[in-house]
């Protein structure tokens, strides 16, 4: 059951509509392999298996040659040059460690055995096979965009922060095509945002604006607030991933689903797989053997796909850590205005997180992470004062 409150949302459409990132360069190109990613979405449901690999592998919308989807699947982060791979090395050990992804482009392998239907899909449904492939292809754009995040701070070139934008934004002029805003992670956004009442996608516009404020005529003149406005994107994209992976998981078990059943468990293990890097690691860990369908079998009934528990066990997994991730905590997902009864289907009393709920190991917009910090320097201050007023008093 949802919860909609139509002046909010209509506000949030007003402030995304006013708030929109120009690039300085044109990367109109860039834009449309999103174009891409459409209409192999488009053939896969349809069945058109063939036509959909022939576009990831060889292109159609992006004039450079060689610039595919798969490109974008296949990109090594180390070989490209970057020295900061991070938010790469997290995506890759994760999806590695079982084998079940043998190869480096953890995207790659995912794209190629969820179209095919072979490899680590060989087992599952033609529904499972289809919505995994399609989602993943637009994690394949999330990755890409923090590439030229990545890219745009080590080297101080402007046009990779453009490119940051473009693969996740996709199309941006309507004169180009009318599919403005379509097939990346940018469109995920604004329908979870819908559907939690939140402004996720508002959040990583201004980070991605913010970064741009970083440059001056071309030339990167502050390299800090350039990581910032990186932070704060990578941030609003972990969130809306987050909330992706509450709804699917809580859906996928609902009996009104169970016709639907693989078609929401792909959904939400594969935009799960889109933020995971981006998330604590012991969280990232646990969901994965928690929601990957293709490990799942009788050996490992216990893993909560029982009785409606898996989203309970992953919302509480979550409150047993100090953040999400990034700074990020539950409560700053709106959870409850889609679930308005999960805390009372979990036993949850709050959604507060139970260790270390004052810390972050990012910057956090949450203000109880400076709660200790005042309560300390209050001390201090208790303490300092004490001590000058006891000095005075033996003078005196």
């Amino acid at each position: 059951m949802k919860l909609f409150s139509a002046p909010l949302l209509l506000a949030a459409s007003a402030a995304a509509a006013d708030v929109m990132f120009t690039p300085v360069n044109d990367v109109t190109s860039h834009s449309k392999i999103l174009l891409d990613v459409v209409e192999m979405q488009d053939l896969i449901d349809a069945g058109s298996k063939d036509e959909a690999m022939t576009i990831y592998t060889e292109g159609k919308y992006r004039k450079d040659k060689g610039k595919t989807v798969q490109m974008m699947a296949q990109k090594d982060w180390v070989a490209a040059g970057l020295e900061d791979t991070t938010d790469n090395d997290n995506f890759a050990s994760l999806f590695r460690q079982d084998h079940i992804d043998s190869t480096n482009t953890y995207l790659e392998t995912y794209n190629m055995d969820a179209m095919n239907c072979d490899g680590s899909f060989a087992n599952e449904s033609e529904d499972m096979c289809k919505i995994s492939a399609k989602k993943n292809l637009i994690c394949t754009a999330l990755s890409y965009s923090l590439y030229e995040g990545i890219s745009s701070i080590q080297y101080g070139n402007e046009k990779n922060w453009d490119e940051l934008f473009a693969f996740w934004h996709g199309v941006y002029d309507e004169t180009v095509d009318s599919r403005v805003g379509k097939g990346g992670p940018y469109g995920v956004q604004i329908s979870r945002d819908n559907d939690f009442q939140t402004d996720f996608h508002v959040q990583a516009m201004e980070a991605a604006i913010d970064g741009q404020k970083a440059y001056k005529n071309g030339v990167l003149k502050d390299q800090e607030k350039l990581k910032d406005a990186y932070d704060s994107f990578a941030k609003a994209n972990l969130a809306t991933f987050a909330q992706a992976t509450i709804k699917y998981s809580k859906q996928f078990e609902d009996p009104e689903n169970s016709a639907k059943q693989d078609n929401k468990w792909g959904e939400g293990y594969t935009y799960f797989r889109c933020g995971a890097g981006l998330m604590r690691g012991e969280l990232a860990s646990y969901i994965d053997w928690l929601l990957d369908p293709r490990k799942y079998d009788a050996a490992h009934a216990d893993r909560g796909t029982s009785n409606g528990n898996t989203v309970c066990k992953i919302l509480k997994k979550m409150l047993s850590l100090p953040e999400i991730g990034q700074g990020i905590q539950v409560s700053d997902l709106n959870v409850e205005a889609y679930f308005p009864d999960i805390k009372e289907q979990c036993e949850i009393e709050t959604f507060d997180h139970a260790e270390g709920a004052f810390f972050s190991s990012k910057k956090s917009g949450n203000v109880r992470t400076w709660i200790p910090v005042v309560s300390f320097i209050l001390v201090c201050s208790i303490y300092v004062i004490g001590y000058f007023k006891i000095t005075r008093a033996k003078k005196e």
